[in-house]
């Protein structure tokens, strides 16, 4: 027989992942991907909708981040969706779900995937990756080209999740498989496609998609439409952008000061956004769009065949506007 303490902590974790999500207001849906795709405008559309609720802060990183997860799930449901009242569809959006392995497995153990409702929104891969290069050169991360950064990838990605975080430009394009790990967890039934180029021209007939399919009223229109988010940008001052972004006692006698983390990140997120300049001078390639664009074209292929939408125009070898899709 087992030892009395260990059965006991055995029996309550079994209780809490079995019964307590019955009583949690949790998500109902997700919005998991992909990056730079627009999933920051279609939250900022969504959220506006009165039978939708969606956390002020997009991306809380609950299941992708080691430490956000082990303060529980009843952390998640307080710290997220505290504010619930009676919305219809209770939703985040994070777009490192769908590429992180282990968010995926998470969500299966606290949440109930099989009648959790996934939303994908896809991006020319290619476009995709060189955009997710231009943030991370914003942020004061990556100093590499871009040629040179996709030649590293696989090396530096796999030394440990700060780097998979910030450097998978090119792996994180390879969509389908990452939709096909979740078929293990939930149905196609409850999985929706969008393509990011729909959603820029035809904004309110995906976002009337999206209402049909969480099944919520479809006659709300967002005041916002067609404004732009994430332009692509640089730092001004790469300066005051290691300052900003550094760890100093200043930093940490402010965070004693205002001890709202949500505040602190609008400010830092203001100062970012005041030291930003539109990128001039960094552009893709044409060879190296061919490469990738050749590195794509059968996963490519066979996602056209899965989300049974035509994708022949991503493989050719040309740019989109520069408009770094959040």
């Amino acid at each position: 027989m087992k030892d009395p303490v260990d059965f006991l902590e055995m029996l309550i974790n079994v209780t809490l992942t079995l019964v307590i999500p019955n009583f949690l207001m949790l998500p109902n849906f997700l919005i998991v991907g992909a990056q730079k795709c627009g999933t920051t405008s279609l939250h900022e559309y969504l959220r506006q909708h009165p039978q939708i609720y969606l956390p002020d802060g997009k991306e809380t990183k609950f299941f992708v981040d080691d430490e956000r997860y082990k303060k529980g799930i009843l952390w998640y449901e307080k710290e997220h969706f505290g504010a619930v009242r009676n919305e219809k569809a209770i939703g985040e959006i994070d777009p490192d779900y769908m590429y992180f392995e282990q968010a995926l497995e998470r969500m299966a153990v606290d949440l109930d995937l099989r009648s959790t409702k996934l939303i994908f929104v896809l991006r020319n891969p290619v476009d995709r990756a060189f955009s997710h290069y231009l943030m991370t050169v914003r942020r004061g991360i990556e100093t590499l080209s871009f040629e040179e950064a996709i030649r590293v990838e696989r090396e530096r990605i796999t030394k440990n999740y700060y780097s998979n975080m910030h450097f998978s430009y090119s792996s994180r394009g390879f969509y389908l498989q990452q939709i096909q790990r979740c078929l293990i967890y939930t149905g196609k039934t409850n999985m929706l496609f969008i393509l990011s180029e729909d959603l820029k021209k035809n904004t309110m007939d995906v976002l009337t998609t999206c209402y049909n399919f969480l099944d919520v009223d479809e006659g709300v229109v967002p005041a916002n439409i067609g404004v732009q988010h994430h332009m692509a940008k640089v730092p001004r001052s790469k300066e005051l952008l290691q300052l900003i972004l550094r760890e100093t006692f200043a930093k940490k006698l402010f965070r004693f000061i205002l001890p709202s983390g949500v505040l602190r990140k609008k400010l830092r997120a203001k100062m970012l956004e005041l030291n930003e300049v539109k990128a001039q001078g960094i552009v893709l390639q044409d060879d190296i769009r061919e490469v990738l664009s050749n590195k794509y074209s059968e996963d490519n292929a066979q996602l056209s065949k899965f989300i049974e939408r035509d994708l022949s125009h991503w493989n050719y070898c040309q740019s989109e506007a520069q408009d770094n899709a959040g």
